[in-house]
């Protein structure tokens, strides 16, 4: 519901309720509920509620509540609540 979502290349997303999925090459994201996912290439994003992911080249990105993550190459974050990350190559 109330959902956008724009994806190239063998993606697959999944929405909840009103959020903004868009994702590169060969990435997969998970959104519940108000959330706003980037993906750049082979990247894995999921995002309880609220949360904001920005990723780029096969990163792992996973955030609970009102998080926001932003990662580089070949990166792992993941967030509970409330949490801030920002990640350059190689990083968990």
């Amino acid at each position: 519901y109330g959902s956008t979502q724009t994806a190239q290349d063998s993606s697959s997303l999944i929405t909840g309720y009103g959020s903004t999925s868009t994702a590169g090459y060969s990435s997969t994201l998970i959104a519940g509920y108000g959330s706003t996912q980037t993906a750049g290439h082979e990247s894995t994003l999921t995002a309880g509620y609220g949360s904001t992911q920005t990723a780029q080249e096969r990163s792992d990105l996973v955030t609970g509540y009102g998080s926001t993550s932003t990662a580089g190459y070949s990166s792992s974050l993941i967030a509970g609540y409330g949490s801030t990350q920002t990640a350059g190559y190689e990083s968990t």
